[in-house]
């Protein structure tokens, strides 16, 4: 699988189980991360971008609060 397909999963499953997920916060990303993630969960990111987000989400899984709570916030 790559990491496109990846974060594709996620979303999926954040979109449908956001409000069931609870986690440890670790607060919100660094300062410079969070207009790439807000871009991300409006759909703005392009592939390249997407797959770099995956990659530092794997890598970083605390970030997903944050990105959980981004696309959350765009379906209300």
């Amino acid at each position: 699988m790559n990491a496109e397909h990846d974060l594709s999963i996620l979303a999926n499953f954040l979109r449908r189980m956001v409000p069931d997920v609870e986690g440890h916060d670790m607060g919100d990303p660094p300062a410079e991360l969070i207009p790439r993630l807000d871009a991300f969960a409006a759909g703005k990111a392009d592939a390249k971008e997407r797959s770099a987000l995956a990659l530092l989400l794997k890598e970083h899984p605390e970030y997903l609060r944050y990105l959980g709570r981004a696309i959350r916030s765009r379906a209300a």
